[in-house]
């Protein structure tokens, strides 16, 4: 049991300044267990990744473990596939780092969400190297127990592509299988990742990792996780219970492939999965021979040399019809270009006398070898010099019958074999094979043969190398992908083309001349949409844009075209309304100049029709609304002045509102949420307060009520800004024959749009007017959820 920290101990703040030898140039992120840093190694002059934890973890000393764990763990591997770690340090305040390569590019997990997607053979070329890293670390007893596509971190080329090798992070929950670091029963790991064992609390080992790289590959291909669900105890019980909905994996040969291999990876049984990381990357790339391009499967290729390497001296090697051997001593890489494997402790057989013809010289291996198949490659050692298949030798005439049929079948032999092989590189990514200096040996000259008659010669027609055809159609291929890429669909096409003339089944060809096509037809419906834009038709350009689309979803630049479309389709909007709003303007000023004229001839019930007419075409407008008081005031009293008055005897009285009254927080004194005054901070108020936009208005009918008849009273506010008005509370005080009754009844409404009037409260609806009243006031006040205030009133005067 850990002691708990210190909560009252300052938790790790950002760095600034040197670390040691590390300058801190600036951060990277934040995570669980604390920050991680740009730094300048002064003393070698590079650049590192500090990851630095916080200082309450640091207190823990599990966490503190398990932090140090990961460091040491790491710097144990040397492998390009594996984050390497420089230095492990600690802080004064005792908080660890260590120093990594820094890495530029990005997270497998934010990389599969990008646009456009990665092929397929891209993805499982991943997947191939990820597993290259893992083997590694399995050999050394470490397993990692938390593979997730965060986790795997993706390098940028030189071109700033994300089509960099691939490097395994964070071993920071790794632990040594030989030394139980944590105990029974503890869970460490990512729900949707973890294996069936883990789930369980049960010891883990390699296979847990497999399990993990099982569910990112269905992730890649699926495009969801296999076991996911919104509850944690539902991933639990999916990991251990349910198997992983195969259906989701899209239909076609490729994915028909693959889908052995990702049911064994995630089985639940430890026994039936890939026993080894090898076992599975070797799976994988069986699948890249059949079905991706040689630029895509480079780095799983180059990771594949490197698992390859052997941990024993090399078994010896045999020489079989139709292979060239070539062997620099037993240090080296083996690669066995027919297969890709590797056949430690092979039983060692005398090497066939004999010489092997290599680039027109003889020469002999330097050492037994292991047993090779007929029409494959072995190399071991890389240094320089292209090594290329045997040329295939020419019929040697012979004195008998027999040695002629002999010999062509020999020539049939040989061409069968060399089609497989040239199929086999049209299938598999195109490898650089190098190799080591020759000793060239003298000839042994056999004895002459027995006279017998010499058949007739045969003469055969010259026909073009399969390795000249291979090379024409991976320059084709490669030509077509270029201009696929770049969006020029007709080169793209020719290209595919020429590829599938001199390779009819070539998948990939096939695969870029379909979409290159869609594409073309997509550029057809692009500049439909295009015309249509410009002629201001949006919906046709929006229906054209649309069908480009779903043709050529890949293409960066239909999502483009649909971004500038929705712009123009907004703008329009907004210049629909701005002109309409234009008219509304116009036609108000010319209400209210006719109202003017109205109220000064003393024509008052046509004024108030006119400033009712403004009022219904904006409710705010303050013109119409002091216009409208003022013509019915007017009307009042020129009724009164008359003896018209509803009151025959008696001065006439009707509704009268007051003016609005606003006060903000600013002005009361107290600072707004956020403003306090605090250390090193002084907070002091403006000068003068911002005006509100808020007017608080009222609707009254009859204006000049009669004893015994109903009336009605309602409040309004009006919102004369630019931005929506959130209404709080409102208080009412109510004041009829000197008895006041105050309340704070139920909105109507919460919230006031720009530019709008909305009704808060029916004060009075359909009340009778008692006999005997001698005064009626009231008084309302608004306040929003920002603080201000808005008070005015209503009296019967």
């Amino acid at each position: 049991m850990t002691e708990p920290s210190d909560p009252n101990k300052p938790a790790l703040r950002e760095l600034t300044g040197r670390v040691d030898k590390y300058e801190i140039v600036r951060s990277l992120g934040k995570g669980a267990m604390g920050w991680v840093y740009l730094a300048h190694d002064t003393k070698l002059d590079r650049d590192v990744a500090l990851k630095v934890m916080a200082a309450q973890i640091a207190d823990d000393p599990e966490l503190k473990l398990r932090f140090e764990r990961e460091a040491k763990a790491v710097a144990k591997m040397t492998h390009p596939n594996i984050v390497t770690v420089f230095d492990l340090g600690s802080l004064a305040d005792g908080s660890p780092y260590i120093a990594m390569e820094y890495l530029k590019g990005q997270d497998l997990q934010k990389a599969m969400r990008q646009t456009p997607p990665m092929t397929l053979d891209r993805k499982v070329s991943i997947i191939v190297q990820v597993l290259a890293g893992l083997a590694h670390a399995h050999q050394r007893d470490i397993v990692h127990r938390d593979i997730k596509p965060a986790n795997i971190f993706i390098l940028e080329d030189e071109q700033g592509a994300l089509s960099g090798p691939v490097k395994i992070m964070d071993f920071g929950v790794a632990r040594l299988t030989t030394a139980s670091m944590t105990g029974t029963g503890n869970i460490v790991g990512t729900a949707d990742y973890m294996s069936p064992e883990q789930v369980k609390g049960e010891k883990v080992d390699a296979k847990t990792d497999l399990f993990a790289v099982g569910c990112m590959l269905f992730e890649l291909i699926a495009g969801r996780r296999p076991f996911h669900s919104d509850s944690l105890m539902a991933i639990f019980y999916k990991i251990t219970h349910e198997d992983a909905n195969f259906d989701f994996i899209p239909t076609g040969p490729e994915y028909d492939a693959l889908l052995p291999v990702l049911k064994k990876a995630l089985a639940k049984d430890k026994g039936e999965r890939y026993q080894r990381a090898y076992d599975f990357a070797m799976a994988l790339r069986e699948w890249l021979r059949a079905h991706a391009t040689s630029a895509s499967a480079q780095h799983a290729l180059e990771s594949l040399v490197d698992l390859e390497a052997p941990t024993h001296p090399p078994a010896p090697m045999t020489e079989v019809p139709g292979v060239t051997a070539f062997d620099a001593g037993s240090a080296g890489a083996t690669v066995d270009l027919g297969t890709g494997r590797r056949r430690p402790g092979a039983t060692a057989r005398p090497a066939t006398p004999g010489p092997t013809r290599v680039g027109g010289r003889t020469v002999v291996d330097a050492a037994a070898g292991a047993t090779l198949r007929p029409g494959a490659t072995r190399v071991v050692s890389v240094p320089p010099a292209v090594a290329r298949p045997a040329p295939r030798p020419r019929p040697v005439a012979r004195r008998s019958a027999v040695p002629a049929v002999i010999g062509l079948l020999v020539v049939a032999a040989a061409g069968v074999a060399g089609y497989l092989y040239w199929r086999n590189l049209q299938a598999a990514p195109a490898a650089e094979v190098t190799a080591a200096p020759v000793t060239v040996a003298p000839v042994t000259t056999p004895p002459p043969p027995v006279a017998t008659p010499e058949p007739p010669p045969v003469t055969a027609a010259p026909q073009p190398t399969f390795d000249e055809a291979a090379g024409k159609a991976a320059a084709s291929l490669r030509s077509a992908q270029s201009a696929f890429r770049s969006g020029h669909y007709d080169r793209a096409i020719a290209a595919a083309q020429s590829a599938l003339s001199e390779d009819p089944g070539n998948g990939t060809a096939e695969e870029i001349l379909t979409r290159s096509l869609d594409g073309q037809k997509a550029a057809t419906r692009a500049r439909a949409a295009e015309a249509a834009l410009a002629r201001g038709d949006h919906a046709a350009a929006e229906q054209e844009a649309q069908a480009a689309f779903i043709l050529a979803p890949w293409d960066p630049g239909l999502v483009t075209l649909r971004q500038r479309i929705d712009a123009a389709k907004l703008q329009a909007q907004r210049d629909v309304a701005a002109q309409a709003q234009q008219q509304r303007a116009g036609q108000v000023n010319t209400l209210l100049n006719q109202a003017t004229g109205a109220l000064a001839d003393k024509r008052y019930e046509a004024a108030i029709a006119l400033y009712d007419q403004v009022l219904a075409l904006d409710p705010a407008n303050a013109a119409a609304q002091t216009g409208k008081a003022g013509a019915i005031s007017g009307k009042t009293l020129a009724e009164a002045a008359a003896g018209a008055g509803p009151r025959a005897g008696g001065p006439v009285r009707t509704f009268v509102s007051g003016r609005t009254q606003t006060q903000s927080p600013e002005a009361s004194g107290a600072n707004p949420d956020g403003f306090e005054a605090s250390a090193g901070v002084n907070v002091r108020r403006g000068s003068q307060a911002a005006e509100l936009p808020g007017r608080i208005a009222f609707d009254v009918s009859p204006e000049s009520p009669k004893p015994g008849e109903k009336y009605s009273v309602s409040v309004y506010l009006m919102n004369e800004g630019t931005q929506p008005i959130q209404v709080k509370s409102m208080v009412v005080v109510t004041t009829i024959n000197g008895k006041s009754q105050k309340g704070s009844p139920t909105l109507a409404t919460s919230t006031v749009a720009p530019r709008d009037r909305a009704l808060l409260l029916p004060l009075a609806s359909g009340e009778i007017w008692r006999e005997g009243t001698t005064s009626w006031s009231a008084e309302v006040t608004v306040i929003t959820s920002r603080g201000e205030t808005y008070k005015n009133s209503l009296a019967w005067k």
